[in-house]
């Protein structure tokens, strides 16, 4: 697997650096400290998986995640910020982020929440770690059409409308279609609740 760490302290960094190799010592991890570095990065590499600070100097939160989303559209990028505000985590969610992990966290539910996405699943802090074993959508959530499974799938890994019609050729409007009917389906009003349900109901995105 192939990671960037885009953070500006050294410190954190090196520690995240340092934590993803004893997690795996065949993971790759490319170090950048500006989201600046990090678009470069993507624009002449890709990544699986791109741990982003959401506080930076220069370009960072909505700014850096928007254009990372843009540089590199297949990749699940993951925020990381020491603010755990419900705010933050919703428009970090809503903005395309798989995923969003506390920097307080400990040292083990760092590396615990690092291995469930490493690993396809979804972590967000007010969902903690799912008591189920890890599962697909359709398992999770049966009464889903293979389409809305497919789109929900793409939404769970941070794909804008406009990527997810691209990658199943259908419209934006046939996609907003389908996010509205699985918002019903779930019982939810909008995308971070749906990332939300899918983090309490462990479902790994293939």
């Amino acid at each position: 697997m192939r990671v960037l760490v885009c953070d500006d302290h050294d410190l954190f960094r090196e520690g995240l650096r340092l934590l993803l190799e004893k997690l795996d010592a065949a993971m790759q991890v490319t170090l950048a400290s500006s989201a600046e570095e990090a678009i470069a990065a993507t624009r002449a590499s890709t990544y699986d998986l791109i741990l982003m600070d959401w506080h930076m100097e220069g370009m960072g939160g909505a700014g850096a995640l928007a254009a990372l989303r843009e540089t590199a559209p297949l990749t699940r990028v993951v925020v990381l910020s020491g603010d755990r505000d419900a705010n933050l985590v919703h428009s970090a969610v809503e903005l395309g982020a798989a995923g969003f992990i506390p920097k307080a966290s400990s040292p083990a539910v760092l590396m615990k929440a690092v291995t469930m996405v490493a690993e396809g699943g979804v972590y967000l802090p007010s969902a903690g770690f799912a008591r189920t074993p890890a599962r697909d959508v359709r398992d999770a959530f049966p009464t889903l059409t293979e389409r809305q499974a497919d789109v929900l799938r793409a939404a769970l890994r941070g794909s804008s409308n406009k990527l997810i019609a691209r990658e199943l050729g259908i419209s934006d409007g046939t996609v907003k279609t389908h996010l509205r009917a699985i918002y019903q389906e779930l019982g939810t009003r909008n995308r971070t609740e749906a990332v939300y349900m899918a983090a309490e109901q462990g479902v790994r995105i293939s």
